[in-house]
């Protein structure tokens, strides 16, 4: 039982890691400074809501389609004409027209905190709820 119920937590904080990442939406033009490292690896880029954010090789960022679909793309490594984004690593290649915004998204320390102070607690209160419930141990020959 024990280990059905951790391989189960396991596969929960699994399939709820996307919440450690906070999303920024940018402007398409915005979106094309990340086409060039700068002299630094990093480029800053102004998001919808007029927060500044930092792009470097790591950062994960991307376009979500007209239709909703996200597509990921390498930081540096792609290149967005007046016409089309062209994404060789991804095998990428979209219409500009077809492109709703562009994604940035960023570590969130808190979120990413909570994620892992709950998968302790979680695992804490399994090993109280299994000892606790535990039947009382019997020495040989007692019933």
């Amino acid at each position: 039982m024990f280990r059905k119920a951790l391989a189960t937590l396991l596969a929960a904080s699994m399939m709820i890691s996307f919440g450690c990442y906070n999303t920024y939406n940018v402007t398409l033009d915005e979106l094309s400074k990340a086409t060039e490292g700068g002299t630094s690896g990093a480029v800053k880029l102004a998001t919808q809501g007029g927060e500044d954010v930092l792009v470097t090789e790591n950062t994960k960022i991307g376009v979500t389609d007209s239709e909703g679909k996200y597509h990921a793309v390498s930081p540096f490594n792609f290149t967005l004409t007046r016409g089309q984004l062209v994404a060789p690593d991804e095998d990428l290649l979209l219409n500009r027209s077809d492109i709703a915004t562009g994604n940035v998204k960023l570590v969130s320390g808190g979120k990413t905190a909570g994620l892992v102070i709950s998968g302790v607690v979680a695992l804490v209160g399994l090993g109280l709820a299994v000892a606790l419930t535990a039947p009382e141990k019997k020495g040989f020959g007692k019933e």
